[in-house]
């Protein structure tokens, strides 16, 4: 499981430390992939004749996954992956694909590298914004506290505490730059054969917070929005649950909706006894995997 591929040089002081890789580092771990794993696509796996052949082979499989559709994967996994003939799965969030919007919590995040000033005299407080305005230590330690606090949160309380976290550093908007994917950047890769898509939901909510109807239309939305892109086998479409949220009522209603298999952040392998729709990962990043023997030691699920 992998986020972002970024060189050290575009790594901004808000991108939290576990959402990055540097291509250098992404090149290293493909040539460890090839050399160790039959590296296939996910509906290479879960196709019923593929899987049957791929079963014969000696070495495990391994499937190669990036959630959320970030811009830097067109401009630096991408060129990795064709030059090596690797594939790899892109789970999008559709409502956020050719937009200059940014997800709450980075907007949080970049909130966050400024000092955050006391409160008005004149102001009423309040409390939650009080706690993260409080909290202390490492600027990766706040975000966590602070996201952590907001994460149970409905969309309405988090757009409110955000707001006033904007007035409070005076800060009015956030960056105008598209940090995601557009659909013309999607559909070039889709064309290539080496990377696939699926759903990431429509607008990334965590859907166990959400009522059934919401849960619906995030998937609903999603599914029918990359039908109609074009991006997708309709007979194979991979959902991703976002921030890796799920239970079984959310499984059952992914099912429903016309998805036919589902990735979660559970760490680890996955033998023949899972659950498709259960799918675990193991989740990459920089700073536990940049040497080729670390990354041995977190691909094989020991670190």
């Amino acid at each position: 499981m992998y986020h972002r591929i970024l060189p050290s040089d575009q790594v901004k002081p808000w991108v939290q430390a576990g959402m990055y890789v540097h291509p250098d580092t992404f090149e290293m771990h493909i040539r460890y992939l090839k050399q160790n794993f039959q590296v296939v696509s996910l509906f290479e796996k879960f196709s019923t004749i593929q899987a049957a052949r791929n079963s014969e082979s000696i070495r495990p499989a391994c499937i190669l996954t990036f959630d959320d559709g970030w811009r830097d994967f067109h401009e630096f996994a991408y060129p990795v992956l064709k030059r090596n003939q690797v594939p790899a799965t892109v789970f999008l969030p559709t409502g956020y694909v050719g937009t200059n919007d940014w997800f709450w919590t980075d907007r949080l995040a970049w909130l966050l590298t400024d000092e955050i000033p006391p409160a008005m005299p004149d102001k009423p407080a309040n409390p939650l914004l009080e706690r993260i305005a409080r909290t202390r230590g490492s600027f990766e330690e706040r975000l966590e506290a602070s996201i952590h606090m907001l994460k149970n949160r409905n969309d309405q309380e988090i757009e409110e505490i955000i707001a006033a976290l904007m007035e409070r550093v005076g800060i009015w908007e956030t960056p105008n730059q598209r940090v995601f994917l557009n659909w013309e950047e999607v559909r070039e890769m889709g064309r290539s054969g080496i990377v696939s898509f699926g759903s990431h939901t429509h607008n990334h909510r965590i859907l166990v917070h959400l009522k059934e109807e919401e849960v619906r239309e995030e998937l609903v939305r999603s599914k029918e929005i990359l039908i109609q892109e074009g991006v997708v086998n309709p007979t194979f479409i991979p959902f991703c649950y976002p921030n890796g949220n799920w239970n079984q009522r959310i499984v059952c209603m992914v099912r429903e909706a016309g998805y036919h298999v589902a990735v979660s952040t559970g760490k680890g392998w996955n033998d023949g006894d899972v659950s498709s729709f259960e799918l675990k990962r193991v989740a990459i990043h920089q700073d536990m995997t940049a040497s080729r023997e670390m990354f041995g030691c977190r691909a094989a699920n020991i670190l």
